[in-house]
């Protein structure tokens, strides 16, 4: 006779179920991503010569980055795409991870800051930015996880 807890795990019952490390872990990951991603917006960004900009006046104005030579803004949409397909297609939200965390890094370029009559000077970054940047390789992760095929075992079985 075999012992109880072998027959258990077999049957994917034991202390770590096999669909937690499957789709369950990705919708944490990703739930935790979006999480991160609106604190983001309320998080101190850049800091300039003059003011602290939170992360959602940049989201708010970052499409203005050409005129400075920044595109980093433009990985949002990227961001967005990732977040919203990771369950459906993995493998094209890791991509849009992949080169929207590119794109974001861009934001170490920035020098200076578009506004009505001139520029501001860009002193550094806030815990937005970086909580901002974290969110793509979170996605990547999330996406990662949700086109792993799930191990569990069949209906029926």
């Amino acid at each position: 006779m075999k012992w109880a807890p072998c027959r258990l795990l077999r049957k994917g019952i034991g202390i770590f179920p096999r669909k937690l490390l499957g789709e369950d872990a990705a919708a944490i990951v990703l739930s935790l991503t979006v999480v991160a991603y609106v604190a983001s917006l309320l998080l101190t960004a850049i800091v300039d010569s003059h003011e602290v900009l939170l992360g959602g006046g940049v989201l708010l104005l970052g499409w203005l980055g050409p005129l400075t030579g920044s595109f980093a803004w433009f990985a949002n949409p990227l961001l967005i795409f990732a977040m919203y397909f990771s369950k459906e297609k993995p493998s094209a939200a890791m991509v849009a991870a992949f080169f929207g965390f590119a794109l974001a890094l861009t934001t170490f370029g920035i020098k200076t800051i578009p506004i009505d009559n001139g520029y501001y000077t860009a002193l550094g970054f806030g815990a937005g930015c970086y909580l901002w940047l974290g969110c793509f390789p979170a996605v990547f992760i999330a996406s990662f996880l949700s086109s792993r095929k799930s191990t569990a075992l069949a209906p029926g079985e």
